[in-house]
C-alpha cells in the first residue's frame, strides 16, 4: 500500500495530457507522475471540463474524478496535493486548499502566481503554515541541468563572460525557467533592455515574448532572442567563458561542453573543441525526479530542490523587461 496520498487540480497538458503525446517520455504530467510512483497513490483529481475525466480513466484508471477543487477535497485527504490550472487560478486554490485541507505539500507549477504581489502575498501566508509550498521549475530537478551547475562552478572553463539564448513562448512560461537557471547557476540579472517584441502563441496567455539585453553584475553580459514558436519552437542557451563554452541544446535533452584548442585551420589562434556532449538528458524525467524528491520531503529525508523564493525571481525579471516594453525601451534595473 503507498505511503502517501496525492490529488492534481486542472488536467491540461502539464496535468495530465501530455503522457497522451508518444514523443515524450513518460511521465510527463503530474497525473501519471504521482500513479508511477511506488510510495504515492494518485487518488483522486479535478478539472472543470467533465471530458478530462474519461482520459484521466484512460491513463489512471484508479484515480476519482471531480469538477472542483471543494468536491475533491470533501471526498479525500491528500497529504499532497498539485496545481496546474492557469496562473489566474493558482492563488484562489492555494487559499483554498490552506482553509481546507490537511495537505502537507502544495506542488505548483510555474509562474507561481499571475502578479509579483500575489507571490509576495503568498510568501507571508505561509511563513508559519505547516503545508510546504513547492513550485514546478522543472529544470531544478534535471540532472544534466545539475551538471551545468556543478561545471560552472568547478571554473574548469575560465570566467563566465556571455550568455546568449533562444527562446519561445513568453517571458513568464518559458522565461521563467530562464531566469531560473541564470540565477541558479551565475547569479541575479542586474539589468535588462527590450529590443524589440515578437509574436508567439504564449500571447493568448497575456505572456508576451522579447528580444532584449541584460547583465549580471559587472563582467557578464547576456543576449535573448524570441522566435516565433508557430514557426518552430526554439529553447537554446550557450555560456561563454574565457576558457570554453557549454552549449544547452533541444530544450536540455542535449549538453555540449567545450574547451579551448589550436584552431584546426589557422597558426597562432585558439578554437573552441568538442570535449564531450551528454544526450537524452530528458529521458531522465524531470517530473519522476521532482515526485521523488517530494516522497522523500513528505518522509523527512530530503529538502525540496525548489524553493519559493527561486519562484518569485524570475518575476521580478520579468516585471523590469514589461517596464523596459512600456518605457520605450528604457534600460532598467531588476529589483
Amino acid at each position: 500500500m503507498a505511503q502517501f496520498k496525492a490529488a492534481v487540480v486542472g488536467l491540461g497538458q502539464i496535468g495530465l495530457t501530455y503522457d497522451l503525446d508518444p514523443k515524450r517520455e513518460r511521465p510527463s504530467s503530474h497525473s501519471v507522475a504521482y500513479s508511477l510512483h511506488p510510495d504515492i497513490e494518485l487518488v483522486a483529481a479535478a478539472d472543470v471540463n467533465r471530458e478530462q475525466g474519461k482520459v484521466l480513466h484512460s491513463l489512471v484508471p484508479k484515480a476519482r474524478f471531480y469538477q472542483s477543487l471543494p468536491e475533491l477535497l470533501k471526498n479525500h485527504t491528500p497529504d499532497i496535493i498539485s496545481i496546474c490550472t492557469s496562473p489566474v487560478h493558482h492563488l484562489p486554490a492555494i487559499q483554498y486548499i490552506l482553509d481546507n485541507s490537511t495537505a502537507k505539500i502544495i506542488f505548483c507549477e510555474k509562474p507561481l502566481v499571475h502578479f509579483l504581489q500575489e507571490a509576495v502575498l503568498l510568501k507571508k501566508t505561509f511563513k508559519d503554515s505547516a503545508c510546504l509550498l513547492v513550485p514546478n521549475l522543472s529544470r531544478r530537478w534535471n540532472n544534466g541541468m545539475q551538471q551545468v551547475k556543478k561545471e560552472v562552478a568547478s571554473g574548469k572553463y575560465g570566467e563566465l563572460q556571455k550568455i546568449h539564448v533562444k527562446y519561445t513562448r513568453g517571458i513568464y512560461n518559458t522565461g521563467a525557467h530562464i531566469f531560473d537557471l541564470i540565477h541558479w547557476w551565475v547569479g541575479q540579472i542586474d539589468q535588462v533592455q527590450v529590443i524589440y517584441r515578437v509574436d508567439t502563441s504564449a500571447d493568448a496567455d497575456d505572456d508576451p515574448s522579447f528580444t532584449f539585453t541584460f547583465r549580471i553584475g559587472d563582467k557578464i553580459t547576456g543576449f535573448a532572442e524570441a522566435f516565433n514558436d508557430k514557426q518552430y519552437y526554439m529553447f537554446e542557451m550557450d555560456l561563454y567563458f574565457s576558457k570554453g563554452k557549454i552549449s544547452i541544446r533541444n530544450s536540455g535533452d542535449e549538453v555540449s561542453y567545450y574547451c579551448v584548442g589550436d584552431h584546426p585551420l589557422f597558426s597562432g589562434f585558439n578554437s573552441l573543441n568538442l570535449e564531450r556532449q551528454e544526450g537524452k538528458l530528458l529521458a531522465d524525467a524531470n517530473l519522476a525526479n521532482a515526485i521523488s524528491n517530494l516522497a522523500n520531503v513528505l518522509a523527512g529525508i530530503e529538502q525540496p530542490r525548489c524553493t519559493v523564493d527561486d519562484s518569485i525571481y524570475p518575476l521580478y525579471v520579468a516585471q523590469a523587461l514589461l517596464q523596459s516594453y512600456n518605457n520605450n525601451f528604457s534600460l532598467e534595473r531588476v529589483e
